[in-house]
Protein backbone atom coordinates (compact mmCIF):
# COMPACT_ATOMS: atom_id res chain seq x y z
CA UNK A 1 0.00 0.00 0.00
CA UNK A 2 1.39 3.73 -1.08
CA UNK A 3 1.84 6.57 1.56
CA UNK A 4 -1.25 8.24 -0.37
CA UNK A 5 -3.79 4.69 0.08
CA UNK A 6 -2.90 4.71 4.14
CA UNK A 7 -3.55 9.31 4.20
CA UNK A 8 -6.88 7.93 2.26
CA UNK A 9 -6.36 8.75 -1.82
CA UNK A 10 -6.55 7.42 -4.46
CA UNK A 11 -3.35 8.26 -5.83
CA UNK A 12 -0.58 10.98 -5.17
CA UNK A 13 -2.40 14.47 -5.08
CA UNK A 14 1.12 16.02 -5.24
CA UNK A 15 2.21 14.81 -8.67
CA UNK A 16 4.83 17.05 -10.28
CA UNK A 17 3.45 15.32 -13.37
CA UNK A 18 2.17 17.00 -15.61
CA UNK A 19 -1.85 17.22 -16.03
CA UNK A 20 -3.40 14.48 -18.52
CA UNK A 21 -6.23 15.41 -21.31
CA UNK A 22 -9.09 13.77 -19.64
CA UNK A 23 -12.21 14.92 -17.39
CA UNK A 24 -10.67 14.42 -14.25
CA UNK A 25 -7.65 16.57 -16.39
CA UNK A 26 -10.06 19.14 -16.60
CA UNK A 27 -11.27 19.21 -12.89
CA UNK A 28 -7.78 19.60 -12.37
CA UNK A 29 -6.48 23.03 -14.73
CA UNK A 30 -7.69 25.62 -12.34
CA UNK A 31 -6.88 29.47 -13.02
CA UNK A 32 -6.00 28.55 -16.99
CA UNK A 33 -9.90 29.61 -17.87
CA UNK A 34 -8.41 32.72 -20.04
CA UNK A 35 -5.41 30.87 -21.09
CA UNK A 36 -7.27 27.85 -22.01
CA UNK A 37 -10.00 29.97 -24.25
CA UNK A 38 -7.09 31.71 -25.92
CA UNK A 39 -5.78 28.87 -27.20
CA UNK A 40 -8.41 26.60 -27.97
CA UNK A 41 -9.73 29.71 -30.35
CA UNK A 42 -6.75 29.96 -31.74
CA UNK A 43 -6.63 26.11 -32.51
CA UNK A 44 -10.26 26.73 -33.88
CA UNK A 45 -10.06 29.75 -35.68
CA UNK A 46 -6.64 30.63 -36.88
CA UNK A 47 -4.16 29.58 -39.95
CA UNK A 48 -0.98 30.57 -37.47
CA UNK A 49 0.24 27.96 -35.02
CA UNK A 50 -0.16 29.33 -31.71
CA UNK A 51 2.66 29.45 -29.38
CA UNK A 52 3.28 29.52 -25.30
CA UNK A 53 5.67 31.11 -23.53
CA UNK A 54 6.25 31.18 -19.59
CA UNK A 55 8.64 29.55 -16.89
CA UNK A 56 9.55 26.16 -16.75
CA UNK A 57 6.84 24.19 -14.40
CA UNK A 58 4.46 26.74 -15.11
CA UNK A 59 1.99 24.07 -16.68
CA UNK A 60 2.26 25.28 -20.27
CA UNK A 61 2.31 21.17 -21.22
CA UNK A 62 -0.95 20.88 -19.28
CA UNK A 63 -2.96 23.34 -20.85
CA UNK A 64 -2.37 22.17 -24.12
CA UNK A 65 -2.88 18.31 -22.99
CA UNK A 66 -6.44 20.03 -21.61
CA UNK A 67 -7.24 21.56 -24.21
CA UNK A 68 -6.45 18.95 -27.11
CA UNK A 69 -8.67 16.38 -24.92
CA UNK A 70 -11.65 19.44 -25.16
CA UNK A 71 -11.01 19.41 -28.90
CA UNK A 72 -11.49 15.70 -29.20
CA UNK A 73 -14.45 15.34 -27.20
CA UNK A 74 -16.45 18.12 -28.70
CA UNK A 75 -15.60 16.76 -32.35
CA UNK A 76 -17.03 12.97 -31.05
CA UNK A 77 -19.76 14.16 -28.77
CA UNK A 78 -20.86 15.98 -32.06
CA UNK A 79 -20.73 20.10 -30.58
CA UNK A 80 -17.83 20.56 -32.99
CA UNK A 81 -18.01 19.96 -37.01
CA UNK A 82 -14.21 20.13 -36.88
CA UNK A 83 -11.92 17.37 -36.17
CA UNK A 84 -9.33 18.62 -34.04
CA UNK A 85 -7.62 15.29 -32.74
CA UNK A 86 -4.24 15.71 -30.45
CA UNK A 87 -1.24 13.53 -30.77
CA UNK A 88 -1.01 13.23 -27.22
CA UNK A 89 2.89 12.71 -26.81
CA UNK A 90 4.62 16.43 -27.59
CA UNK A 91 7.78 16.65 -29.76
CA UNK A 92 10.86 17.91 -28.46
CA UNK A 93 13.61 19.47 -31.04
CA UNK A 94 17.36 18.76 -30.56
CA UNK A 95 20.18 20.29 -32.28
CA UNK A 96 20.87 17.06 -34.04
CA UNK A 97 17.70 16.92 -35.53
CA UNK A 98 17.15 18.08 -39.27
CA UNK A 99 14.52 19.01 -41.38
CA UNK A 100 14.03 15.31 -42.90
CA UNK A 101 14.14 13.08 -39.47
CA UNK A 102 12.02 15.07 -37.79
CA UNK A 103 9.41 15.49 -40.63
CA UNK A 104 9.75 11.49 -40.57
CA UNK A 105 9.36 11.06 -36.64
CA UNK A 106 6.17 13.17 -37.06
CA UNK A 107 4.78 11.25 -40.14
CA UNK A 108 5.00 8.47 -38.40
CA UNK A 109 3.44 9.65 -34.93
CA UNK A 110 0.37 10.51 -37.57
CA UNK A 111 0.33 7.55 -39.18
CA UNK A 112 -0.54 6.00 -35.44
CA UNK A 113 -2.68 8.94 -35.18
CA UNK A 114 -5.32 7.86 -38.35
CA UNK A 115 -5.37 4.32 -37.19
CA UNK A 116 -6.32 5.03 -33.64
CA UNK A 117 -9.19 7.98 -34.97
CA UNK A 118 -10.20 5.51 -37.76
CA UNK A 119 -13.30 5.36 -36.30
CA UNK A 120 -14.38 8.13 -34.79
CA UNK A 121 -13.38 10.45 -38.40
CA UNK A 122 -15.34 7.36 -41.12
CA UNK A 123 -18.37 8.09 -38.62
CA UNK A 124 -18.32 11.46 -39.32
CA UNK A 125 -17.89 11.12 -43.04
CA UNK A 126 -14.50 12.31 -43.25
CA UNK A 127 -11.77 10.80 -46.33
CA UNK A 128 -10.11 8.17 -44.24
CA UNK A 129 -7.40 5.58 -45.37
CA UNK A 130 -7.84 1.59 -44.91
CA UNK A 131 -5.49 1.69 -42.20
CA UNK A 132 -5.43 -1.78 -41.37
CA UNK A 133 -2.12 -3.48 -43.66
CA UNK A 134 -0.36 0.27 -42.23
CA UNK A 135 -1.57 -0.53 -39.11
CA UNK A 136 0.16 -4.35 -39.19
CA UNK A 137 3.21 -2.74 -40.12
CA UNK A 138 3.64 0.05 -37.82
CA UNK A 139 3.23 -2.31 -35.07
CA UNK A 140 5.19 -5.45 -36.62
CA UNK A 141 9.24 -6.04 -36.33
CA UNK A 142 8.78 -7.42 -39.52
CA UNK A 143 7.73 -6.11 -43.07
CA UNK A 144 8.01 -7.41 -46.20
CA UNK A 145 11.27 -6.49 -48.54
CA UNK A 146 11.03 -6.86 -52.34
CA UNK A 147 14.43 -6.72 -53.35
CA UNK A 148 16.26 -3.41 -53.14
CA UNK A 149 13.09 -1.37 -52.27
CA UNK A 150 10.16 -2.14 -49.80
CA UNK A 151 6.56 -3.10 -49.83
CA UNK A 152 4.08 -2.39 -47.72
CA UNK A 153 1.53 -4.45 -47.49
CA UNK A 154 0.14 -3.56 -50.56
CA UNK A 155 1.62 -0.34 -50.96
CA UNK A 156 4.07 -0.31 -53.60
CA UNK A 157 7.66 -1.25 -54.15
CA UNK A 158 9.94 -2.36 -56.94
CA UNK A 159 10.34 -5.80 -58.39
CA UNK A 160 12.47 -8.74 -56.96
CA UNK A 161 13.49 -11.20 -54.61
CA UNK A 162 10.91 -11.37 -51.69
CA UNK A 163 12.09 -11.88 -47.95
CA UNK A 164 12.02 -10.42 -45.05
CA UNK A 165 13.26 -7.44 -42.89
CA UNK A 166 13.29 -5.51 -40.24
CA UNK A 167 11.38 -2.48 -39.58
CA UNK A 168 13.78 -0.54 -39.48
CA UNK A 169 14.32 -0.31 -43.22
CA UNK A 170 14.62 3.04 -44.61
CA UNK A 171 13.61 2.48 -48.11
CA UNK A 172 9.58 2.81 -47.69
CA UNK A 173 9.84 5.24 -44.33
CA UNK A 174 11.96 8.05 -46.63
CA UNK A 175 9.89 7.86 -49.91
CA UNK A 176 6.25 6.13 -50.41
CA UNK A 177 5.58 6.05 -46.66
CA UNK A 178 6.32 9.74 -46.44
CA UNK A 179 4.12 10.68 -49.71
CA UNK A 180 1.41 8.62 -48.46
CA UNK A 181 1.00 9.66 -45.21
CA UNK A 182 1.02 13.23 -46.71
CA UNK A 183 -1.97 11.92 -49.21
CA UNK A 184 -3.58 10.87 -46.25
CA UNK A 185 -3.28 14.43 -44.38
CA UNK A 186 -4.43 16.17 -47.43
CA UNK A 187 -7.52 13.74 -48.50
CA UNK A 188 -8.51 14.27 -44.87
CA UNK A 189 -8.31 17.13 -44.11
CA UNK A 190 -8.37 19.45 -46.95
CA UNK A 191 -9.50 23.08 -45.49
CA UNK A 192 -8.58 24.86 -42.28
CA UNK A 193 -12.14 24.49 -41.37
CA UNK A 194 -12.36 20.57 -41.35
CA UNK A 195 -9.38 20.19 -38.60
CA UNK A 196 -6.38 17.81 -38.59
CA UNK A 197 -4.23 16.61 -36.22
CA UNK A 198 -2.68 18.35 -32.84
CA UNK A 199 0.66 18.34 -32.46
CA UNK A 200 3.20 19.51 -29.25
CA UNK A 201 6.40 21.13 -29.61
CA UNK A 202 7.55 21.40 -26.28
CA UNK A 203 10.69 22.37 -24.05
CA UNK A 204 11.81 24.71 -26.99
CA UNK A 205 14.28 26.20 -24.70
CA UNK A 206 16.64 23.11 -24.82
CA UNK A 207 18.15 24.33 -28.36
CA UNK A 208 19.75 26.30 -25.81
CA UNK A 209 19.84 29.38 -28.03
CA UNK A 210 16.90 31.46 -29.63
CA UNK A 211 19.39 31.12 -33.03
CA UNK A 212 19.64 27.22 -33.03
CA UNK A 213 15.92 27.08 -32.60
CA UNK A 214 15.05 29.62 -35.07
CA UNK A 215 17.11 27.75 -37.67
CA UNK A 216 15.41 24.43 -36.86
CA UNK A 217 12.37 25.96 -37.16
CA UNK A 218 12.81 28.29 -40.16
CA UNK A 219 14.04 24.39 -42.05
CA UNK A 220 10.74 22.38 -40.98
CA UNK A 221 8.88 25.71 -41.67
CA UNK A 222 7.29 24.17 -45.02
CA UNK A 223 8.26 20.83 -44.76
CA UNK A 224 6.53 20.33 -41.26
CA UNK A 225 4.82 23.73 -39.91
CA UNK A 226 3.52 23.78 -43.92
CA UNK A 227 1.54 20.41 -44.13
CA UNK A 228 -2.20 20.41 -44.60
CA UNK A 229 -3.76 18.84 -41.62
CA UNK A 230 -1.25 19.68 -38.73
CA UNK A 231 -1.81 22.16 -36.32
CA UNK A 232 0.79 22.89 -34.17
CA UNK A 233 1.31 24.31 -30.78
CA UNK A 234 5.24 25.51 -29.37
CA UNK A 235 6.43 25.77 -25.93
CA UNK A 236 9.27 27.76 -24.86
CA UNK A 237 10.19 29.35 -21.53
CA UNK A 238 12.75 32.11 -21.09
CA UNK A 239 11.94 34.21 -24.28
CA UNK A 240 12.59 31.71 -26.77
CA UNK A 241 8.99 31.59 -27.89
CA UNK A 242 8.83 35.33 -28.16
CA UNK A 243 12.18 35.26 -30.55
CA UNK A 244 11.60 32.50 -32.56
CA UNK A 245 7.65 34.02 -33.54
CA UNK A 246 9.29 37.24 -34.62
CA UNK A 247 11.62 35.68 -37.10
CA UNK A 248 10.71 37.16 -40.77
CA UNK A 249 10.49 33.87 -42.26
CA UNK A 250 8.43 32.88 -39.63
CA UNK A 251 5.68 35.16 -39.08
CA UNK A 252 2.90 34.83 -40.98
CA UNK A 253 3.09 30.88 -39.58
CA UNK A 254 3.62 31.31 -35.53
CA UNK A 255 1.22 33.42 -33.79
CA UNK A 256 2.28 35.59 -31.06
CA UNK A 257 3.16 33.83 -27.90
CA UNK A 258 0.57 33.19 -25.71
CA UNK A 259 1.82 34.62 -22.27
CA UNK A 260 1.83 31.51 -19.20
CA UNK A 261 2.47 33.14 -16.05
CA UNK A 262 2.50 31.57 -12.71
CA UNK A 263 -1.33 31.23 -11.55
CA UNK A 264 -2.05 33.89 -9.16
CA UNK A 265 -1.96 33.40 -5.44
CA UNK A 266 -5.90 33.96 -5.56
CA UNK A 267 -6.28 30.37 -7.61
CA UNK A 268 -4.00 28.59 -5.39
CA UNK A 269 -6.09 27.24 -2.24
CA UNK A 270 -8.92 25.89 -5.15
CA UNK A 271 -6.34 24.31 -7.13
CA UNK A 272 -4.60 22.28 -4.29
CA UNK A 273 -8.61 21.97 -2.75
CA UNK A 274 -9.54 20.00 -5.92
CA UNK A 275 -6.60 17.94 -5.87
CA UNK A 276 -7.45 16.76 -2.56
CA UNK A 277 -11.05 16.00 -3.99
CA UNK A 278 -10.18 14.54 -6.81
CA UNK A 279 -7.96 11.58 -5.51
CA UNK A 280 -9.70 11.58 -1.81
CA UNK A 281 -11.39 8.52 -1.04
CA UNK A 282 -12.61 8.52 2.32
CA UNK A 283 -14.20 11.77 4.20
CA UNK A 284 -11.57 12.06 7.03
CA UNK A 285 -8.71 11.53 4.34
CA UNK A 286 -5.20 13.27 6.47
CA UNK A 287 -3.96 16.15 4.44
CA UNK A 288 -0.29 16.92 5.70
CA UNK A 289 -0.28 19.88 3.03
CA UNK A 290 -2.95 21.98 3.06
CA UNK A 291 -4.17 24.62 0.78
CA UNK A 292 -2.38 27.54 3.21
CA UNK A 293 0.68 25.10 3.88
CA UNK A 294 0.51 25.16 -0.50
CA UNK A 295 0.50 28.06 -0.89
CA UNK A 296 3.29 28.97 1.69
CA UNK A 297 5.46 26.90 -0.44
CA UNK A 298 4.70 27.94 -3.45
CA UNK A 299 5.47 31.11 -2.61
CA UNK A 300 8.74 30.52 -1.28
CA UNK A 301 9.50 28.56 -4.46
CA UNK A 302 8.61 31.45 -6.68
CA UNK A 303 5.59 30.43 -7.68
CA UNK A 304 6.65 27.08 -9.99
CA UNK A 305 4.29 24.87 -9.19
CA UNK A 306 5.91 21.71 -10.39
CA UNK A 307 8.00 22.31 -7.63
CA UNK A 308 5.59 23.72 -4.96
CA UNK A 309 3.96 20.11 -5.74
CA UNK A 310 7.42 18.63 -5.16
CA UNK A 311 7.75 19.60 -2.05
CA UNK A 312 4.49 19.15 -1.24
CA UNK A 313 5.00 15.51 -2.08
CA UNK A 314 8.66 15.48 -0.15
CA UNK A 315 7.13 16.73 2.73
CA UNK A 316 4.29 14.46 3.30
CA UNK A 317 6.86 11.51 2.73
CA UNK A 318 9.03 12.96 5.19
CA UNK A 319 6.04 13.57 7.54
CA UNK A 320 4.26 10.06 7.33
CA UNK A 321 7.88 8.93 8.44
CA UNK A 322 8.32 10.84 10.89
CA UNK A 323 4.94 10.03 12.36
CA UNK A 324 4.08 13.69 12.14
CA UNK A 325 1.03 13.21 10.07
CA UNK A 326 -1.67 13.25 13.33
CA UNK A 327 -1.03 17.02 14.34
CA UNK A 328 -3.58 19.41 13.60
CA UNK A 329 -3.66 22.00 10.66
CA UNK A 330 -2.17 24.23 12.65
CA UNK A 331 0.62 22.01 14.00
CA UNK A 332 1.15 20.58 10.14
CA UNK A 333 0.88 24.40 8.83
CA UNK A 334 4.10 24.98 11.72
CA UNK A 335 6.02 21.67 10.84
CA UNK A 336 5.74 22.66 7.03
CA UNK A 337 7.25 26.05 7.94
CA UNK A 338 10.33 24.85 10.09
CA UNK A 339 10.90 21.54 7.66
CA UNK A 340 11.28 24.56 4.74
CA UNK A 341 13.58 26.65 6.67
CA UNK A 342 15.72 23.04 7.26
CA UNK A 343 15.48 23.05 3.61
CA UNK A 344 16.71 26.53 2.75
CA UNK A 345 19.12 26.42 5.05
CA UNK A 346 20.68 23.01 3.02
CA UNK A 347 20.70 24.69 -0.31
CA UNK A 348 22.48 28.20 1.00
CA UNK A 349 24.88 25.93 2.48
CA UNK A 350 25.59 24.27 -0.69
CA UNK A 351 26.67 27.74 -2.40
CA UNK A 352 30.07 28.33 -0.66
CA UNK A 353 31.37 29.34 -4.15
CA UNK A 354 29.44 32.11 -4.25
CA UNK A 355 31.21 35.40 -3.87
CA UNK A 356 30.34 38.77 -2.63
CA UNK A 357 29.59 40.88 -5.40
CA UNK A 358 28.08 37.99 -6.84
CA UNK A 359 25.29 37.63 -3.92
CA UNK A 360 24.87 41.66 -4.60
CA UNK A 361 23.62 40.43 -7.99
CA UNK A 362 21.73 38.02 -6.67
CA UNK A 363 19.79 40.12 -4.16
CA UNK A 364 18.91 43.29 -6.63
CA UNK A 365 18.07 40.17 -9.09
CA UNK A 366 15.42 39.20 -6.50
CA UNK A 367 14.44 42.53 -5.86
CA UNK A 368 13.43 42.99 -9.73
CA UNK A 369 11.26 40.55 -9.27
CA UNK A 370 13.93 37.81 -10.94
CA UNK A 371 14.46 38.14 -14.48
CA UNK A 372 15.53 40.10 -16.24
CA UNK A 373 17.85 41.03 -19.46
CA UNK A 374 21.95 41.53 -20.00
CA UNK A 375 21.45 44.59 -21.30
CA UNK A 376 20.04 46.01 -17.55
CA UNK A 377 23.99 45.73 -16.53
CA UNK A 378 23.75 49.18 -15.30
CA UNK A 379 21.26 48.83 -12.88
CA UNK A 380 23.97 46.54 -11.18
CA UNK A 381 26.67 48.91 -10.81
CA UNK A 382 28.76 47.35 -13.76
CA UNK A 383 30.07 49.05 -16.66
CA UNK A 384 29.31 45.86 -19.40
CA UNK A 385 27.59 42.83 -19.81
CA UNK A 386 30.58 41.42 -19.93
CA UNK A 387 31.83 42.74 -17.12
CA UNK A 388 28.32 41.12 -14.97
CA UNK A 389 29.25 37.75 -16.31
CA UNK A 390 31.77 35.82 -13.98
CA UNK A 391 29.39 36.92 -11.17
CA UNK A 392 26.43 35.34 -13.25
CA UNK A 393 28.28 32.36 -14.15
CA UNK A 394 28.67 31.50 -10.35
CA UNK A 395 25.00 32.18 -9.51
CA UNK A 396 24.64 29.42 -12.50
CA UNK A 397 26.96 27.49 -11.14
CA UNK A 398 25.33 27.17 -7.90
CA UNK A 399 21.51 26.63 -9.79
CA UNK A 400 20.54 30.07 -8.06
CA UNK A 401 19.68 31.32 -12.08
CA UNK A 402 19.12 30.23 -15.06
CA UNK A 403 20.19 31.92 -18.30
CA UNK A 404 19.56 31.36 -22.12
CA UNK A 405 21.47 33.15 -25.03
CA UNK A 406 19.79 35.27 -27.45
CA UNK A 407 22.70 36.42 -30.26
CA UNK A 408 20.31 38.91 -31.78
CA UNK A 409 18.31 40.36 -28.62
CA UNK A 410 20.22 41.06 -26.01
CA UNK A 411 17.18 42.87 -24.27
CA UNK A 412 15.40 39.49 -23.92
CA UNK A 413 14.95 38.80 -20.52
CA UNK A 414 16.71 35.57 -20.94
CA UNK A 415 18.26 35.26 -16.77
CA UNK A 416 16.21 34.34 -14.07
CA UNK A 417 16.34 33.09 -10.49
CA UNK A 418 15.22 29.46 -10.01
CA UNK A 419 13.03 27.98 -8.02
CA UNK A 420 15.90 26.94 -5.80
CA UNK A 421 17.07 30.45 -5.92
CA UNK A 422 13.78 31.58 -4.42
CA UNK A 423 14.28 29.49 -1.27
CA UNK A 424 18.16 30.49 -0.67
CA UNK A 425 17.02 34.12 -1.47
CA UNK A 426 14.04 33.33 0.98
CA UNK A 427 16.35 31.80 3.93
CA UNK A 428 19.08 34.91 3.29
CA UNK A 429 16.42 37.52 3.53
CA UNK A 430 15.35 36.11 7.02
CA UNK A 431 12.75 33.90 5.97
CA UNK A 432 10.68 36.65 4.70
CA UNK A 433 9.49 36.57 0.80
CA UNK A 434 10.88 38.94 -1.14
CA UNK A 435 10.42 39.93 -4.87
CA UNK A 436 8.67 36.53 -6.19
CA UNK A 437 5.35 37.96 -5.77
CA UNK A 438 6.18 40.10 -8.68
Amino acid sequence: MSVWNELGFSDNPYSPRPIQGDEQGIRLLVGRNKELKRLLTYLRSSDTHPTLEGPNGVGKTSLVSVSGYILKQNFVIGTSQQALLPISEPFQLTPDDSTASFKRRVLFRVAQAFIDNNESLKARGYNVPDVAQINAWLNSPIISSIGGGVTVFGLGGVNGASGNASNTSAGFSEDGFVTTVLTWLRNCFPTSASGGFVCTIDNLELLQTSKSARALLEGIRDEVLGVRGLRWVLCGARGITRSVASSPRLQGVLAEPILIDPIKEEFIEELITERLNVFKIVDDATIPVGPRGFAHLYAIGGRNLRNAMKYSEDFCIWAVEKEHIDKDADGLYALIEAWMAELAEQYNHDTTGVGGRAWGVFEKLATLGGSISPSQYEEFGFESNQAMRPHLRDLEEANLIESAIDETDKRRKTIGITSRGWIVNYKRSGYVQVGSEI
